[in-house]
């Protein structure tokens, strides 16, 4: 009972500081004012082929859980990073939670874990490079264009990096480190049991990654339809070409200011400036945002709930091989 209060007491304080960041949402009711709720539930459906498909991707890591499970999973993860993002890594936390209590060892859930953050951010970057191909062809001579190539170039050291420092001795350095601090209080993972050696494991599947990284793909390309979706019920529809560009630019900038919690302020200023240049006004370029702020509310607020029956649900027995 006392576990459960806690958890809902978090739930609360999570939803009160979404609320008091509320600015930073945006006038989601001035948005529901010129498409209703009914536009709302709409673009929370438009948006669960996306995260269907980022469920399926993670799933692919491994071969353990069905991939409706880690759909739900995906969900409740997007809901919590999206509503908790003033809390760093709070989806991922929450993605690895999920998995413990699935029965995944903890070493094992970290590695798919960081690993589908991985073949994500990888995606991201091919649907950026396909949306700046299409800046290219379309607005050569934009100041967007000029500064997405810039952010396309600085994001290929940082992504390189960030694949490296996997797969180098700081993991290992790093899962140490405690038992080295206090080495009468915390016990060492072994070599071949902690989560260097299971990131390594999830990487040696290439086909397995190479998949994973496809359906991630997939769902950058499946996330415009949002989008697309919003222009037409705000009255001002664009083509799947200006779609896909302006959504590529858009989630580029999301991932740069991935400092921001939730974006707040960057993504609905994206929308405008990108907006403008495909001759959107500058209101309906912001609804577009707002819209999307809304679908996370909705979506965001069920998703909590059910992570907390889910971290109330008993707890099975660690797997364990749970990658293969």
């Amino acid at each position: 009972m006392k576990a459960a209060l806690l958890r809902l007491g978090l739930i609360g304080l999570i939803l009160g500081v979404a609320w008091w960041l509320r600015d930073g949402f945006g006038d989601v009711k001035g948005a529901l004012d010129n498409v209703g709720w009914f536009g709302v539930v709409i673009m929370a459906l438009c948006h669960i082929p996306p995260m269907a498909l980022c469920g399926v991707a993670w799933s692919s890591l491994q071969a353990g859980a069905p991939a409706r499970t880690y759909v739900v999973w995906r969900w409740i993860k997007d809901g919590v990073g999206e509503l908790a993002g003033f809390l760093p890594l709070s989806g991922e936390m929450a993605a690895i939670r999920m998995m413990t209590r699935s029965g995944f060892r903890i070493a094992d859930a970290s590695a798919i874990v960081v690993v589908d953050v991985t073949a994500e951010a990888i995606a991201q970057f091919f649907f950026s490079l396909l949306g700046v191909a299409m800046w290219l062809r379309l607005y050569p001579e934009a100041e967007v264009t000029r500064w997405a190539l810039i952010a396309l170039a600085i994001s290929i050291p940082g992504l390189a990096a960030f694949v490296a420092l996997q797969r180098s001795v700081v993991v290992r350095f790093l899962e140490t480190l405690p038992s080295r601090l206090m080495p009468h209080a915390w016990d060492a993972p072994d070599a071949d049991a902690g989560v260097h050696a299971a990131i390594q494991a999830v990487y040696a599947n290439k086909a397995r990654f190479a998949r994973s990284v496809s359906w991630h793909i997939l769902a950058w390309g499946a996330g415009a339809i949002e989008a697309y979706v919003a222009l037409h019920l705000l009255g001002f529809p664009l083509g799947i070409a200006e779609i896909l560009a302006m959504e590529s630019i858009i989630y580029a900038i999301r991932s740069v200011a991935f400092v921001v919690p939730a974006a707040i302020g960057l993504q609905e200023g994206g929308y405008m400036i990108v907006g403008a240049v495909l001759g959107l006004p500058t209101e309906v370029a912001l609804a577009v945002s707002l819209l999307k702020r809304g679908r996370e509310l909705l979506m965001g607020l069920p998703a909590l709930l059910a992570w907390h029956f889910i971290e109330g649900a008993p707890r099975p027995k660690p797997a364990e091989t749970p990658i293969e």
